[in-house]
């Protein structure tokens, strides 16, 4: 399938671990949802065995962190991600943290098609596999026979409530919009909804567990939502941004716009933030 969005599109999203940071606690402090989805991923697995995990989106380590005293206590983790910059280091200094040995390679996912059968015992993703869906099957060819991929994503239905608004933006500036917007998309290559009958085919155990979630912004906090969604604004907007960048400030100001609109006319604005993990087992060769 053609990618959706470039490597300076991820790039931009996603290289700033501070602005990172700066989502996932706002995530924290208005999802209805008080459970952490990584607890809910790995709960029940025994990963005692597990001597080597590939984490494929691993960013600076997010979902790597709560492996901590999961695996054998030799396990090394090898994290891949098209982001440098400071994402290494912090990274490798996550795994050192959590008593593993750890190694960083900078690069699409794609990489894994040249490496060994049955060369890790574990692969994550979180919140990555929907930018290369493709790999599924490499990713069970990769895996030990008793290997286990944990796969995190999102509803296809995810922030509904705002990307709604892109549309009408664009007509309002003149712009034909798509009859489906990229970030939906996006959100539509691997998704709670879909997930499962994707990965069906390449692994003969696959589980899906939904965690149900909305994250609520109350009027006097909406400017917490604003910086929610600013931080996805080249997701967001990639049609207008690839395509009239000369119009992306209208756009965005647009946008806000709706959104303060929308949370003054209800006195707040819930967006969809469901999830889904999907644990898969028995890999089977297909790719």
């Amino acid at each position: 399938m053609p990618r959706l969005y470039s490597r300076q599109d991820i790039r931009k999203t996603y290289e700033l671990i501070q602005e990172h940071m700066r989502t996932k606690a706002i995530i924290r402090e208005h999802a209805l949802n008080r459970r952490d989805i990584r607890e809910v991923a790995l709960e029940g697995l025994d990963l005692s065995g597990v001597r080597r995990v590939l984490d494929l989106g691993c960013g600076y380590g997010f979902f790597t962190e709560k492996l901590q005293g999961r695996l054998h206590q030799g396990a090394h983790i090898l994290g891949i991600d098209l982001v440098d910059r400071e994402n290494r280091r912090v990274f490798l200094q996550t795994v050192k943290d959590i008593g593993y040995e750890g190694e960083f390679v900078r690069s699409r996912a794609d990489i894994i098609r040249s490496m060994d059968e049955s060369s890790f015992d574990m692969a994550i993703a979180s919140y990555s596999l929907y930018f290369f869906p493709h790999l599924v099957g490499a990713i069970a060819r990769v895996l030990s026979p008793e290997g286990v991929f944990v796969a995190v994503t999102h509803s296809k239905y995810s922030l509904r409530e705002v990307t709604s608004f892109v549309p009408r933006c664009m007509e309002r500036m003149g712009i034909v919009p798509p009859a489906e917007i990229m970030i939906n998309r996006l959100f539509r290559a691997f998704s709670l909804e879909e997930g499962e009958e994707m990965l069906s085919p390449f692994f003969g155990r696959v589980e899906r567990v939904i965690y149900e979630n909305d994250l609520l912004f109350p009027l006097d906090r909406i400017g917490e939502c604003i910086d929610y969604l600013d931080k996805k604004k080249h997701l967001i907007f990639k049609e207008v941004m690839e395509n009239h960048p000369q119009k992306v400030g209208d756009m965005v100001s647009y946008f806000n716009d709706m959104v303060f609109a929308y949370a003054k006319e209800h006195g707040r604005i819930v967006l969809t933030k469901d999830d889904a993990v999907f644990r898969c087992f028995r890999p089977r060769r297909r790719g």
